[in-house]
């Protein structure tokens, strides 16, 4: 660390009610940089996102709304001002308890129900959340038609494009399936115009709840009290489905196939904690529907995004995400079933 960035770093600590002892790097990536500190008061993580003060706030609210609601979560500390983070430039910083315990791991059936059971907590205590009137909220729910419409017409895009490489085997591969991922998307796209997913938006914006959008085993590990969250990395106005769905298609892309015994199991972990109706159902159906893992890996192709990867991880990953989708066809037929099943001895 240069001298510069360790007077800030120094600054910036000052302005907590904590008496400092030693500073060391935890981490850097993706636009986030975290310290160990040691305090007189125990140990204690400094993290700086290159994101505006207004979003970091709106962040930092809701992690301290989690926590006075109950959640098990890193406490996250005040200035000695009062102020839940601090800007530099084009930067911000919060401080928070450093939480120590055993890694959560994605192949544990246990830990998998634990993280649907936290991950319904999550929702149930994010409710009521008012904003600082500072903050910058950001947020998708309301807005699915367009989302749905935009990654629809990408596919379509990426399709003509395709059909121009007749000689590359990501755009044959692609090109044999991705008339039935539009099929399966557009059938999404006209269920957004049902009542399940009107009236699930219209209740969750008067609870003024929120998602965490990426429900990772890494924001978590297993304390002496249990299941804690270690961070809070970003939130998301939008509904809880958001957050299922992220979660199973994660689990199932990792064993490269739909379990659906495996499904039933994480949403009846969820469900005995913040129990959905039969219409929610619908909408978490409807997100699982939509090709979303499927209009990524497509994305990220044809953009070039992933300049690390060979021709053949591109492929590999096609091959595995086509695999998982068209394995999860039976049970996207099974709304009412499963619903039945998972409300058995209620």
């Amino acid at each position: 660390m240069n001298e510069n960035a360790n007077q800030v770093l120094q600054n910036i600590l000052s302005l907590y009610p904590i008496t400092v002892q030693n500073v060391s790097l935890l981490s850097m990536k993706s636009g986030r940089t975290m310290w160990l500190v040691e305090t007189d008061e125990g140990p204690k993580v400094l993290k700086n996102a290159e994101m505006k003060l207004e979003r970091m706030l709106f962040i930092a609210g809701a992690h301290e709304h989690l926590q006075n609601n109950g959640l098990p979560i890193a406490p996250i500390i005040r200035t000695k001002n009062g102020a839940l983070t601090v800007g530099a430039g084009e930067s911000s910083f919060v401080l928070y308890d450093k939480i120590d315990g055993d890694e959560v791991i994605y192949y544990n059936e246990n830990s998998l129900v634990e993280t649907m059971q936290f991950m319904a907590q999550f929702h149930l205590a994010s409710k009521g959340y008012e904003n600082h009137s500072e903050s910058k909220k950001r947020g998708r729910i309301g807005k699915w038609h367009k989302l749905f419409r935009w990654k629809l017409q990408e596919l379509e895009g990426n399709k003509t494009i395709a059909e121009g490489l007749p000689d590359d085997p990501f755009s044959v591969l692609f090109l044999q399936h991705v008339d039935h991922m539009l099929e399966r998307g557009r059938k999404a796209l006209q269920e957004l115009d049902e009542l399940p997913y009107q009236n699930w938006t219209k209740a969750w914006i008067e609870e003024k709840g929120f998602c965490q959008q990426d429900f990772t085993m890494a924001r978590f590990t297993h304390a002496e009290e249990g299941l804690m969250m270690k961070e809070l990395h970003s939130i998301t106005n939008d509904l809880p489905s958001r957050d299922i769905r992220i979660l199973l298609n994660k689990v199932m892309k990792k064993m490269s196939i739909w379990d659906t015994d495996l499904a039933f199991t994480m949403l009846k972990a969820y469900d005995s904690v913040h129990p959905l109706t039969q219409e929610q159902y619908e909408v978490i159906w409807t997100e699982l529907r939509f090709p979303h893992l499927f209009c990524s890996i497509i994305h990220k192709y044809y953009l070039g995004q992933k300049e690390s990867w060979s021709d053949e991880k591109y492929i590999w990953a096609l091959q595995n995400i086509i695999s998982l989708e068209n394995s999860k066809s039976e049970f996207l037929t099974k709304t009412d079933e499963m619903f039945a099943r998972l409300k058995e001895g209620q």
